[in-house]
């Protein structure tokens, strides 16, 4: 049962700020298409995108450590399953805005999320 408490926890503090973005998104993108001259507020929110699953993914590291080092492995494990899931967008995002990462490893990965739409 501790196991499933740690889960939910961890679920909680992972839904929380991606839906506090989301709604923010909705609101910011539903009032640029009601203005004469719409901008772009979908690359803003893809930079916030990057550093809130960057400092989720710190914050996981950390408690990743911790977990290790007080020897508390189941939840070192779903920490690692959280992490590798985390790491997905964050190198879609990373090679997504930097133009140095032609010929790189996550490029298969890119080519591949972007056909799956």
């Amino acid at each position: 049962m501790d196991v499933i408490k740690k889960i939910l926890l961890r679920i909680v503090i992972v839904v929380f700020p991606l839906t506090i973005l989301y709604v923010g998104f909705q609101m910011a993108s539903e009032a640029n298409s009601r203005k004469e001259h719409p901008t772009d507020v979908g690359l803003g929110y893809a930079i916030m995108l990057f550093f809130v699953f960057l400092i989720l993914v710190i914050g996981f590291i950390i408690d990743l450590i911790k977990s290790i080092k007080n020897r508390h492995y189941k939840t070192a494990i779903i920490d690692i399953h959280f992490l590798l899931l985390f790491s997905i967008p964050i190198i879609y995002l990373h090679c997504k805005m930097g133009s140095y990462c032609e010929e790189c490893f996550c490029n298969g990965i890119v080519n591949y999320l972007d056909n799956l739409g």
